[in-house]
C-alpha cells in the first residue's frame, strides 16, 4: 500500500488544511485591517484554526504505529487533497467586502474539512471526554462565525 494512502497521510493533509485556514485568515486579517473589529475577528479565527492543526498533530502523535499505517478512507483522502488544493487557489484579490469574506468563510467552514475532523476525532481522541471536548470547540468556533462576526 502506497504511505500516501494511510491513516497518517490523511492527519498530514487535515493538519494542512487547518494551517491553509490559518493562512486564509491571516490574510482576510491583513485585508481588513482598516476596520479593527473585522480583523481582530479573523486573528482569532485564524488562531483556533492553529488550535485545531495542534489537536490534529496530538491525536496523530498519541495513536499507534499499527493505527496510523492503516489504509485511509480513499474517498476522505481525494477530499482532503481537493480541499486543500482549493486553499492553495484562493485569491484573497477576489474578496471585495466583507460579505465575499463572510461567505468563504462559510463556505470553509461548512465543507468536508469538518468530516474530516469529526473522522479523526471519533477514530483517535483516546476518549469520550476528549471526543466531546474537541467536537464543542469545532462547534464553538462554527457559532462564532454565525452568531459574532462583526457586521
Amino acid at each position: 500500500m502506497p504511505q500516501d494512502a494511510t491513516v497518517t497521510e490523511l492527519f498530514r493533509l487535515a493538519i494542512d488544511l487547518e494551517k491553509a485556514a490559518a493562512e486564509l485568515y491571516r490574510g482576510l486579517e491583513a485585508k481588513f485591517a482598516h476596520r479593527q473589529k473585522v480583523a481582530d475577528f479573523w486573528k482569532e479565527y485564524a488562531m483556533e484554526e492553529v488550535g485545531h492543526a495542534k489537536w490534529l498533530e496530538r491525536l496523530r502523535d498519541g495513536s499507534s504505529p499499527e493505527k496510523l499505517a492503516a489504509p485511509a478512507d480513499p474517498i476522505m483522502l481525494k477530499e482532503a487533497r481537493k480541499l486543500l488544493q482549493s486553499h492553495t487557489e484562493t485569491n484573497l484579490e477576489a474578496i471585495e467586502d466583507l460579505r465575499d469574506a463572510y461567505q468563504l468563510a462559510n463556505e470553509l467552514e461548512n465543507s468536508e474539512v469538518n468530516v474530516i475532523f469529526e473522522f479523526l476525532i471519533g477514530n483517535f481522541a483516546a476518549d469520550e471526554k476528549t471526543q466531546n471536548f474537541l467536537r464543542s470547540l469545532l462547534k464553538d468556533h462554527i457559532a462564532k462565525l454565525m452568531l459574532w462576526f462583526p457586521t
